[in-house]
């Protein structure tokens, strides 16, 4: 309605005009007296009078209504503008804060680990339609990468490279089938072989086998990369046992283990430029090493 008075302001301002003017003239009698003909045109005129009044004050107040609105809606894209750009500032700064956290996890993942040269490397999504938990890295062989390098997450030991192109490599994590590294208990000393199992994957668990029947393992207790390993330097936290179960056998036992890395959510890892060990293997053309 507005629209449309907006558009015909001009002919209703006219109109109005017109019709007080007209009431004026014929209403207009300074005598006293008045003939049949003049009263009833004067009843007529008037109630037409009245209405053309209540006509161009309503249509005065819309009006200003009308300009009021167009200031409002001025101050509303005013105000929308001024959103807009705290809003850009308030995502820009979050995404530098995000960088900063993410910045300061590497730094403190890397003081704990002086000992080893390691370079940062940034998760940059999952391995599609794979299953068994694989992560893609955005370093490469361009970047000094190289199959079976050790990565290390925000706890302790994550996966390890494989499948390294120009600028990207795979992370093998140690809860996936294929992965197996020598470690010990921190407690005790004893040894075994860590190593993912695809019944224990999709809980985010992994087994720990060749423990002897003496050994003294027991939930709880740490479980690190030893010094047997051919492949990952000695000492990184691999995880922590939560069960422990005899094998038919007799002869030796075996561990469940919770990885200390968390396989959610991981943004920033630490890679080992250094290779230890050089049992190597070839499948599909790829340089892989297992630890068996």
């Amino acid at each position: 309605m507005i629209e449309f008075l907006g558009r015909h302001k001009r002919i209703f301002l006219l109109s109005g005009i017109a019709l007080c003017i007209l009431a004026i003239i014929l209403t207009i009698n300074p005598s006293a007296g008045t003939n049949f003909v003049e009263r009833g045109v004067a009843n007529i005129i008037a109630p037409m009078q009245r209405g053309a009044n209540v006509v161009i004050s309503w249509v005065q107040g819309n009006f200003s209504a009308l300009s009021n609105n167009q200031q409002l809606l001025q101050d509303v894209h005013s105000l929308q503008e001024q959103v807009n750009t705290l809003q850009l500032e308030i995502d820009r700064l979050r995404f530098a804060g995000e960088e900063n956290a993410e910045l300061s996890a590497m730094l403190g993942m890397s003081q704990r680990y002086t000992e080893l040269p390691t370079v940062g490397a940034r998760v940059i999504g999952t391995v599609p339609n794979d299953w068994n938990r694989r992560y893609f890295i955005g370093l490469g062989s361009n970047d000094g990468i190289k199959n079976n390098m050790a990565v290390i997450g925000d706890g302790g030991l994550l996966g390890v490279t494989r499948r390294v192109h120009s600028g990207r490599s795979i992370v093998v994590t140690v809860v996936d089938s294929e992965f197996s590294v020598a470690v010990m208990s921190t407690r005790t000393g004893d040894i075994g072989m860590a190593r993912g199992d695809i019944r224990l994957m999709q809980q985010g668990l992994m087994r720990m086998e060749r423990i002897d029947a003496a050994a003294q393992i027991m939930p709880g207790d740490e479980i690190r990369t030893s010094t047997h390993s051919s492949i990952f330097p000695p000492g990184i936290l691999v995880g922590t046992v939560v069960d422990i179960h005899s094998n038919p056998d007799g002869h030796t036992r075996y561990a469940i283990i919770r990885p200390a890395v968390g396989l959610d959510n991981i943004e920033m890892v630490l890679v080992v430029t250094t290779v230890f060990g050089d049992e190597l293997t070839t499948q599909d053309g790829h340089t892989f090493v297992f630890e068996d």
